[in-house]
């Protein structure tokens, strides 16, 4: 029996003292353990105006990463759900997000993706496997280097950010590794469609953020953080905050409370 697990937190909009009706649901896909820390600034920001629930995906660290069974679980979970919902993820989780979004279009209402390149294997656990291959550097010595590549000025000490990638090398559904790159198809996508980029993030470079204009629709958005590195979600919570929002109030159909869902 595989050991994965779903797990599903609700932020409580109520605490903050506003009344969040049925249309102002997000559910947001958190597939690294290790690094959903910095998803917060931007989550709390957004629970003032929404109820926002998180979906989680963990895996053992004595099995095989499982994209597929990552998207499976996610799949089968939105379509508990009698209307379609707000979808968002950030890198790995915004694949995850964006493959379940494409199987099951007609239970997501929109789709945001945070550092998501078109094509969907370019994460930044291909360039740390890249540098190792192409590099007599150890595995500490690069994740060092990625630590300030990723994070920029942090509060965190280098060792910490060391110790949470490394934890992401084990924990996320990535599919790539030393021994295989993984090559992952980019998708069309039916469903209105946020993407969010930085503008200094070598992961998803602000000309392969660019290639995403092939796969957009009308009335698909685009948006790019200056300053912003991979992260930069947690760096500029405000900012992205302010074009989720008026991408995801354009959008007026009732929608289910997410969070009733884990009662």
């Amino acid at each position: 029996m595989s050991s994965i697990s779903r797990s599903f937190q609700a932020f409580h909009p109520s605490s903050y003292g506003n009344t969040i009706s049925s249309q102002d649901s997000l559910l947001w896909v958190s597939a690294s353990p290790s690094l959903k820390y910095f998803d917060l600034p931007l989550l709390k920001i957004l629970n003032k105006n929404y109820a926002v629930a998180r979906w989680e995906y963990q895996q053992s660290s004595d099995e095989a990463s499982s994209l597929v069974e990552a998207v499976n679980l996610l799949v089968n979970y939105l379509k508990q759900s009698d209307r379609p919902i707000h979808l968002a993820g950030h890198g790995i989780s915004g694949v995850v997000a964006m493959y379940a979004a494409e199987r099951v279009p007609e239970f997501v209402k929109t789709l945001t993706l945070l550092g998501v390149a078109p094509q969907p294997g370019l994460t930044w656990h291909v360039h740390y496997y890249l540098q190792r291959l192409t590099t007599p550097c150890t595995q500490l010595r690069v994740l060092a280097q990625f630590s300030r590549e990723l994070f920029g000025s942090s509060p965190h000490s280098i060792k910490t950010l060391v110790n949470l990638l490394q934890n992401d090398l084990g924990s996320s559904p990535s599919p790539h590794s030393l021994y295989k790159i993984a090559n992952l198809d980019s998708v069309m996508l039916q469903v209105p469609l946020l993407l969010c980029s930085g503008e200094s993030d070598f992961v998803v470079s602000q000309k392969v953020a660019q290639a995403w204009t092939k796969f957009m629709k009308s009335g698909d958005r685009i948006i790019s953080v200056p300053d912003g590195r991979h992260f930069f979600h947690y760096h500029f919570p405000n900012q992205v905050a302010i074009e989720m929002t008026q991408f995801l109030s354009q959008k007026t159909a009732l929608l289910i409370p997410v969070y009733s869902m884990l009662n």
